[in-house]
């Protein structure tokens, strides 16, 4: 088996493992994959498209999962690009500014904060924002644009690293506030 996928035995929402195959597309690349001119007759990878049932809660999804620095690494859609997708990311931030009130100079974290779209908007509202994005230039991008970004996938050992260094978070209106689309 190729080393850079694996295939899980089970449902990923309920566990079961009563799962019928109901769909199987060609192996394909990574989307958004991009190969140079000068790499079209190189080998790529390819991953199977096999769609499946979870009999038990209905779920229908892909097993396979492709290590996430082949999909992430050298991603490159960038969010800001899209006006929908900008315009949106305006309306959650008012939405999460209003509802939880929180003081000027709180901390956001954006997981997945690919160019720093989202949280821009929360910067230019006075909160301190910290992206986390595996996407080595599009993180780098957001760094040169102001946005701290780390170039890295949220992990548990990076949580802690980050509530260590820049606290746990605050309680507003007795809910623990975590901020991310």
């Amino acid at each position: 088996m190729n080393k850079l996928y694996r295939r899980r035995e089970s449902c990923r929402l309920c566990g079961g493992t009563d799962l019928t195959l109901v769909l199987s597309l060609t192996p394909t690349p990574p989307a958004n994959a991009f190969v140079a001119k000068s790499a079209l007759n190189d080998t790529q990878e390819f991953f199977p498209l096999d769609l499946f049932f979870c009999k038990s809660c209905t779920h229908v999804q892909l097993l396979d999962i492709v290590d996430p620095s082949v999909l992430f690494a050298d991603y490159v859609y960038v969010s800001g690009i899209s006006p929908v997708f900008v315009e949106h990311f305006k309306k959650y931030a008012a939405y999460v500014l209003s509802r939880f009130q929180p003081p000027a100079d709180s901390l956001v974290v954006d997981i997945g904060s690919n160019d720093g779209t989202l949280l821009s908007i929360f910067k230019d509202a006075g909160m301190t924002v910290l992206g986390i994005d595996p996407a080595r230039d599009i993180a780098a991008q957001a760094n040169q644009n102001g946005i701290e970004t780390k170039t890295n996938f949220f992990t548990k050992t990076l949580a802690k690293r980050i509530a260590g260094s820049r606290g746990a978070g605050e309680h507003y209106h007795g809910q623990q506030c975590f901020c991310s689309c």
